[in-house]
């Protein structure tokens, strides 16, 4: 199970923030006859954009999650507005009324909800449409053209490998489709050539792992270090990891799952061994006071899975300020709390793992949740 896969930087944003973020200003609806092209076809559609669905529907917010995670392996930020409609039958990127638009179908979203194994699938369809307005292709009217749509492939290839996807799993949902290709849409083999570039291309900038240094501020670094936006109450800042485990059978370890309250869901370390020395810094946005971290230890998926992976025993906890505390943590995977005495206006804080309850199958050492208050 232990592979070495370091994950890019994320973004990690709330239902509600994200909700928030895309709301547009009351006015009708807006609608528009035109080539509508989603990932393996096109057709000419009467789509309509109402405003309130950028902001009402809960599924929008569920969409503004990922595509964070998607623009954040290549660093750039939306230029388009994510709106939910029944008009297209994926997703879809478009423009109208000279807004970009990135358009999807709470009914064909709804047939991903429970099944873990369809994440990259998902992820796939969303990283190809995001690639079309990033690459400028919505810019020409006139629906796809077989370059134009292997130029967002492969851009989703390079997201997916970014967010710990294999190969195999990067080309699935490409797989499915029609082997013979059109005048709008390239055959399959050539499109899984595009995603297999782009899938490499993420490969071959990953920077190097396993040096740790610490700076002149006593912040640890690591190479290879992955870190994601995050939420600390609603105070914004960040959460790094010095390693994260490859994803494997449609499952991902991100230090972001430490924060989505889903205790099926975990960061894993991606080193070799058992993971002594891996380490997690919590930056904040601006200074702040923390009193206590909360926790649940393990892989909490299910008992067996927990079993089977290591937990965390003795952990360093370290501050902007120079305050260090260490703390033994019980072998259990429900909530425990580490009392932080004088952790006061702190930029930082870094969690590093000492020893660890051994699994009695892998020496991969997860934690699922954490929060700090």
């Amino acid at each position: 199970m232990k592979q070495k896969n370091p994950l890019p930087r994320l973004r990690i944003i709330t239902p509600i923030l994200a909700a928030l973020a895309s709301v547009v200003s009351i006015t009708p609806a807006l609608a528009e006859t035109q080539i509508v092209c989603s990932l393996d076809h096109c057709e000419t559609l009467d789509i309509k954009i109402d405003p309130f669905a950028t902001a009402s529907d809960f599924s929008v917010a569920e969409i503004w999650t990922i595509i964070d995670d998607i623009l954040d392996v290549s660093g750039l930020v939306a230029n388009f507005e994510l709106v939910s409609t029944t008009d297209v039958g994926n997703a879809a990127a478009l423009i109208i009324d000279e807004t970009r638009y990135l358009a999807f179908n709470p009914d064909w979203l709804s047939v991903y909800k429970g099944k873990p194994k369809e994440k990259w699938n998902l992820y796939g369809v969303m990283a190809h449409e995001v690639g079309h307005h990033l690459q400028g292709h919505t810019l020409t009217k006139g629906g796809s053209k077989p370059p134009t749509e292997l130029e967002a492939d492969e851009y989703a290839g390079f997201v997916l490998a970014g967010l710990g996807a294999d190969l195999d799993d990067a080309k699935t949902l490409w797989k499915s489709l029609s082997e013979a290709g059109s005048s709008t849409h390239p055959a399959r083999a050539d499109r899984l050539q595009a995603v297999a570039r782009g899938w490499q291309r993420w490969q071959d900038r990953k920077p190097p792992t396993g040096t740790v240094s610490a700076g002149k501020d006593g912040r640890l670094r690591a190479g290879g270090e992955r870190c994601s936006s995050a939420y600390y109450g609603l105070a914004r800042g960040d959460i790094c990891a010095s390693s994260v485990l490859a994803g494997q059978s449609g499952n991902s370890y991100l230090q972001s799952n430490l924060l989505d309250g889903n205790p099926a869901t975990a960061w894993v370390e991606g080193q070799s061994g058992d993971g002594i020395d891996a380490f997690l810094t919590l930056e904040f946005a601006g200074s702040k006071t923390v009193s206590e971290l909360q926790l649940t230890n393990g892989y909490t998926k299910s008992d067996s899975i927990f079993t089977k992976n290591n937990r965390v025993r003795d952990i360093e906890v370290t501050s902007s300020t120079g305050q260090r505390l260490s703390a033994q943590l019980a072998d259990h995977g429900h909530w425990q709390t580490i009392s932080l005495p004088g952790f006061l206006n702190v930029d930082w804080i870094q969690i590093r793992i000492l020893s660890v309850y051994r699994g009695t199958k892998y020496r991969d050492t997860a934690i699922s949740e954490l929060r700090v208050q």
